[in-house]
């Protein structure tokens, strides 16, 4: 179990994310719409290795999400993200309005723009669980953990812990699920200051994971930071345990117990 598995308690899987040539042998693949489910959600609960290719990748978005060379049309994909005005209905071939995320289209692609997109369609990608992946020795690009707001909140601040620039750790951006927890921290990881990427914040594919979940995803030089500062960090202090374990509880407290000085 890596350290920071440890520190906080996680009930799951970190999941580490990576490309290989071909599907590995016994490997989970998506069936459905959404690859979410079978690659990130059955690596998490119950380790493994999942893996899929662009023909296995039903979902417009994970061609830009999982690396397979990008959403073919950003622009009609904006309109599906706003409100899209009644001329442009015809021209883009939608039968409603979108999702009205964004206020018109433009505003739609400008938070669009930023995400990269990677690969040519050739290649797969592999989630496993992270463990067997560091033991293997596998190309790690992104690591991911499903977490609630209270390892959420550790996570973040253990991110911020040796960072030397000012600025965020931590970022929150508009993506498609499969682009928060891949080709964005990948995009991070490219980076001399790098930041972890929480996301999960796509109404569609939160179905799939628990209510209190969200995604932490971080490109593994940033994990493997984070790792090596557990030991000399604020997570092996007793004022911090207290801190972590009361808001673990199923139910809140109205008077804070005594922290042991440090």
């Amino acid at each position: 179990m890596s350290r920071i598995s440890e520190a906080i308690w996680m009930k799951n899987h970190p999941v580490a994310i990576y490309r290989s040539d071909s599907i590995p042998e016994g490997a989970a693949v998506p069936g459905s719409h959404c690859g979410i489910p079978r690659l990130l959600v059955r690596v998490s609960r119950l380790g493994g290795i999942s893996a899929t290719d662009n023909e296995h990748s039903k979902c417009h978005g994970s061609k830009s999400g999982f690396g397979f060379g990008g959403i073919s049309d950003r622009y009609t994909s904006a309109c599906s993200a706003s409100v899209v005005p009644l001329e442009l209905r015809d021209k883009y071939k939608h039968k409603g309005a979108g999702q009205s995320y964004f206020k018109n289209p433009d505003i739609a692609l400008k938070q669009m723009e930023p995400i990269k997109d990677y690969g040519d369609g050739s290649d797969v990608i592999v989630f496993e669980d992270l463990d067997s992946a560091l033991a293997a020795g596998r190309p790690i690009e992104v690591v991911v953990f499903l977490v609630d707001p209270t390892r959420l909140t550790a996570l973040m601040q253990l991110a911020a812990y040796s960072k030397t620039t000012p600025g965020p750790a931590v970022i929150m951006p508009y993506g498609h699920a499969c682009q928060q927890i891949y080709a964005i921290p990948r995009a991070e990881g490219e980076s001399d200051d790098p930041h972890a990427v929480v996301g999960m914040t796509d109404m569609y594919a939160r179905r799939f994971i628990g209510k209190d979940q969200l995604s932490f995803a971080v490109p593994f030089k940033l994990y493997q930071r984070m790792d090596a500062d557990v030991e000399e960090s604020f997570l092996t202090k007793g004022k911090f345990k207290i801190n972590f374990d009361t808001c673990l509880r199923d139910e809140p407290r109205d008077k804070p117990e005594e922290s042991p000085d440090e």
